[in-house]
């Protein structure tokens, strides 16, 4: 048999047509795992963002225990210190702007990163909003959020200029010199401001996410087929000859 294929030059076809097709499969089975997950993370957010906060004293238990704490709501008091805000490039609807994370410190001394919300990008400058600066203790409710993982198109953070482009959370705690053993896994994105219509507009958590792996899918194993067919129709006309 390989000497006919050899023959016909259609050996080295033959290979390379099985190596196409396998990745090809393999990115579509690839797909279809990554809509299981979607899926599994879209009830997970639905059932989860309508429940009824918990205390940060209970967070912090549940993250003791290897508890999944993703998008969970939790009622959280302390005091901002907005000397220290970072700012995370992430655009809200069509408008370009950056995120305004502050670290909150809570009355029993623990620092936790606050995503604040939403500013545009011509209130970046914190002069800018100065009536969204609250002081003194504060107490609002807000969604967790766990680290976010860069893929290959994701600027690097420029630390040195503040400007943040994916959600490092041991990142954000060591530019805020946080001992490693005080900081947390997650961090907190407010819901709700006690001042109305100040800057950052908070409440913009993304909590719907869509799902076209199953097209994606659809792609991969169909251009697997166009493969095998291109190659059926090429062996054909060799062998022909």
């Amino acid at each position: 048999m390989i000497r006919l294929l050899k023959s016909k030059g259609l050996l080295w076809p033959l290979i390379l047509s099985l190596i196409g097709v396998t990745v090809l499969v393999m990115l579509g089975n690839w797909q279809m795992q990554r809509k299981v997950w979607k899926q599994d993370l879209i009830r997970l957010v639905e059932d989860r963002v309508n429940s009824t906060a918990i205390s940060f004293e209970v967070l912090k238990q549940w993250v003791k225990i290897a508890e999944d704490v993703r998008f969970q709501p939790v009622k959280i008091s302390g005091t901002f210190d907005h000397s220290q805000e970072r700012h995370y490039f992430l655009p809200h609807g069509d408008k370009v702007g950056w995120h305004v994370i502050t670290p909150l410190t809570t009355i029993s001394g623990d620092v936790v990163l606050i995503d604040r919300g939403f500013v545009p990008d011509q209130l970046k400058a914190q002069e800018k909003r100065r009536d969204g600066l609250p002081e003194g203790q504060v107490e609002f409710e807000g969604l967790v959020r766990l680290a976010e993982t860069p893929n290959y198109f994701t600027p690097a953070n420029d630390v040195a200029h503040n400007k943040w482009y994916w959600r490092d959370i041991d990142g954000l705690y060591q530019s805020l010199n946080v001992a490693a053993a005080k900081r947390f896994i997650f961090m907190i994105d407010q819901r709700m401001s006690a001042t109305s219509g100040a800057w950052p507009m908070p409440g913009v958590t993304r909590v719907k996410f869509s799902d076209k792996h199953l097209g994606y899918a659809l792609t991969w194993y169909g251009l697997a087929l166009t493969l095998v067919g291109v190659f059926a129709f090429f062996a054909y006309g060799r062998m022909r000859q």
